[in-house]
């Protein structure tokens, strides 16, 4: 079964979409960053680790990684504030982060995308992502 649907090569990178856990459609995008001109062959194993990893992500795994990323992103906000954020205040995020694009990259790098128009209005999440689907960085970014 092919994971990455409609791969097209376009500016250097490869893109396409995929349907995540719960069936969330996201887009794909595959950077190989250093190669010049690239064909789509040598996106290749780029596409074959990337495949792996999202055949790897399970529902439950994807809920636990928005719960992650809820909670880092509300402690950040209040931090300092003088306020104790309430569970309600990390499941609101939660609930509203929408995953909108995967980004791969060699050495099993990944980049997960969200939105949370509601909290981040004309922002994007950015969550760098280990192989085994663990949080390693996360941005806030104005939307392009």
């Amino acid at each position: 079964m092919e994971v990455f649907k409609d791969l097209q090569l376009k500016d250097g990178c490869m893109f396409g979409y995929l349907n995540l856990p719960e069936s969330v459609k996201v887009a794909a995008e595959f950077d190989l960053e250093e190669e010049d001109d690239p064909k789509p062959s040598d996106f290749a194993a780029l596409i074959s680790s990337a495949t792996d990893w999202a055949t790897g992500l399970s529902a439950g795994t994807f809920e636990v990684l928005k719960k992650q990323i809820a909670r880092e992103l509300t402690d950040a906000a209040y931090g300092g504030a003088g306020y104790q954020p309430s569970e309600s205040d990390y499941t609101a995020l939660e609930a509203s982060l929408l995953a909108i694009r995967l980004c791969f990259y060699p050495d099993n790098g990944v980049v997960m995308i969200f939105e949370a128009k509601q909290e981040y209005p004309d922002m994007e999440i950015y969550c760098q992502l280990d192989e085994s689907y663990q949080l390693e960085d996360i941005s806030v970014e104005e939307r392009d």
